[in-house]
């Protein structure tokens, strides 16, 4: 798309993805059966963990993404792949066809929220087309040019954003990382619903001082209602849940096409991008302030209807029930022990202090914190900011010393949690595996991949040694690190050279070329020549998206038997 053919207004972002195109982003990813089925396995694992954790941090368009990305997977691709009949394949497909019954009934229950907010953004795009626009358009940023594709930055009518440069904002991009692994810690240790569904708002803005912001102390609560799994069902019974999974995806996907079509012949089909400054908030309003203020917060309905588009009526809105506060003194007695809401209404007196109960009526919505991406592919698809603890490098050269004093190689897994749309790597996996001089292969994939589910992590990259060779990616680390990157853009390798200069290295495939000429390379020998440059690059920053920081902890997990 052409500089000239984009508008800009600086109150508004892009539009917001509707539900046709997050579907067609779901399916834009390059299967390839020639890659090993674990890392396929790894794949569907690491899309249902980040659908799940971008659902609960209140993004509905990329959870949505993530969530239908994983039933197509699961329900059309790994069935099809040439191990899938192997017994340690079929032991690691169960869980992931399990649990899909449950991922579609999300994926409806997310549908009406993207919807809405599409319609909403209708609503209030088609009354600024008639505000005068500023003539002199400065030129847009790499970000800007890229937003309207990045389901992360989709904007919500139920859960606004602030969106802010991770890397400038360190501090804060740790601090809220370190509140969500706080929360996964007391989560294991046994904490209650409630307080999971509280510390759940690790992803709230909540009153950072160095950034000017008026917060509230409502928390965004998100309600999961999907219906339990059974704990078990048998392999016909499991097939014919998977057909008609594929069937109401199919229906879903049918249904929603005449909707976008109506909707976007509401406008045009032109983005409309921001200016992103460091301190500035991404925020809607309706240029017709009055009306804005003249609207009752209402309850979002399981579908919204078409006629949303129109303005809004007036309407009295009853309030969800709440507990009677507890009595207060007052120069007149009350009547009752217990005042009821009619009678409170009929006092002029200071309104009671709200309930601890957090309600999504009539407080105000608490802005979350989405950081933009750090970097971006050569194809222009967005790279969320990993952030790599300083101390894990010497930790790992530590750990491989011994194979490294044999002349042996080794590896160990980069394991963390998306936090607000940036990833953080808190633990270093070391898993079973065969290791030469020249080669390491993991083993035993289901308990890595069991470590992992039980302690909520997902693998963001992997590190290895070379300890004979200099600091470079081989033709066999190629392959091995496109079976991460090809599902998870941001993932990275880690090369330890410790007897050479430079000792050690950030990588990853570029793309393109090197993701789709590894996928498309038919050789089977271990080391082989590749026909083109420019295969792999650097990915630390500057340019790259990885950052190193000393304010980061690593844990350390091995699962070799005898460590």
């Amino acid at each position: 798309m052409d500089n000239a053919d984009l508008q800009v207004d600086h109150k508004a972002d892009g539009r917001p993805m509707n539900v046709t195109e997050l579907s067609d982003k779901a399916k834009q990813y390059d299967w390839n059966p020639r890659i090993r089925f674990k890392y396929w396995a790894r794949a569907a694992e690491t899309l249902h963990h980040e659908g799940q954790v971008y659902w609960r941090e209140g993004n509905a368009a990329q959870a949505y993404m993530f969530l239908l990305r994983y039933s197509f997977l699961v329900i059309d691709n790994l069935p099809e792949h040439p191990e899938a009949k192997e017994p340690e394949a079929r032991k690691a497909t169960r869980p992931l066809e399990k649990r899909l019954p449950k991922v579609i009934d999300q994926l409806e229950r997310i549908r009406p929220q993207i919807e809405k907010s599409y319609d909403e953004w209708v609503r209030i795009t088609a009354a600024q087309r008639d505000l005068p626009r500023d003539s002199s358009r400065p030129k847009l940023s790499q970000y800007e040019r890229h937003a309207a594709n990045d389901p992360a930055l989709s904007w919500s009518h139920v859960s606004p954003a602030k969106i802010l440069d991770a890397g400038e904002y360190q501090d804060l991009a740790i601090d809220l990382a370190k509140g969500e692994m706080n929360r996964r810690r007391r989560r294991q240790a046994g904490g209650s619903d409630d307080d999971e569904r509280r510390r759940r708002s690790a992803g709230l803005w909540d009153g950072w001082n160095y950034i000017p912001h008026n917060s509230s102390d409502s928390t965004y609560k998100v309600r999961n209602s999907a219906k339990p799994t059974p704990q078990y069902m048998d392999d016909e019974e499991l097939r014919r849940q998977m057909e008609a999974t594929r069937r109401q995806l199919d229906y879903s996907d049918a249904i929603s096409q005449p909707r976008e079509l109506e909707s976007d012949s509401l406008g045009s089909t032109s983005y409309y991008y921001p200016s992103i400054y460091k301190s500035s908030s991404v925020i809607y309003e309706s240029p017709s302030s009055p009306v804005r203020e003249k609207e009752s917060p209402r309850l979002q309905p399981p579908r919204p209807p078409k006629e949303s588009v129109a303005p809004p009526r007036p309407t009295t809105i009853r309030p969800l029930p709440r507990l009677p506060p507890p009595p207060r003194p007052v120069k007149e007695p009350l009547t009752s022990d217990t005042p009821t809401d009619d009678t409170l209404s009929g006092l002029e007196v200071a309104p009671p202090p709200p309930p601890k109960i957090a309600s999504t009526v009539g407080s105000p919505k608490k802005d979350r914190v989405t950081f933009r991406p750090a970097a971006y592919l050569e194809n222009g698809d967005p790279l969320r900011t990993v952030f790599l603890p300083s101390t894990l490098r010497q930790k790992f050269l530590n750990i491989a010393w011994e194979n490294t004093r044999q002349g042996l190689e080794m590896c160990g897994m980069l394991c963390g949690t998306p936090v607000n749309n940036a990833l953080f790597i808190s633990c270093l996996l070391i898993p079973e595996q065969h290791c030469t001089s020249d080669t390491c292969e993991t083993e035993n994939e289901s308990g890595m991949l069991d470590y992992c589910m039980t302690n909520d992590l997902l693998i963001i990259g992997w590190i290895h040694t070379h300890p004979t060779q200099s600091c470079f990616m081989s033709s066999r680390d190629l392959h091995t690190h496109a079976g991460y990157q090809v599902m998870m853009p941001e993932s990275i390798a880690i090369v330890c050279a410790p007897s050479r200069e430079p000792s050690w290295g950030i990588f990853r495939l570029t793309n393109p070329p090197g993701l789709p000429h590894i996928l498309g390379c038919h050789h089977n020998d271990t080391f082989h020549q590749h026909s083109i440059e420019n295969i792999y690059t650097a990915a630390n920053h500057p340019p790259g998206h990885v950052f190193e920081s000393s304010n980061l902890e690593v844990e350390v997990h091995d699962l070799r038997p005898g460590h």
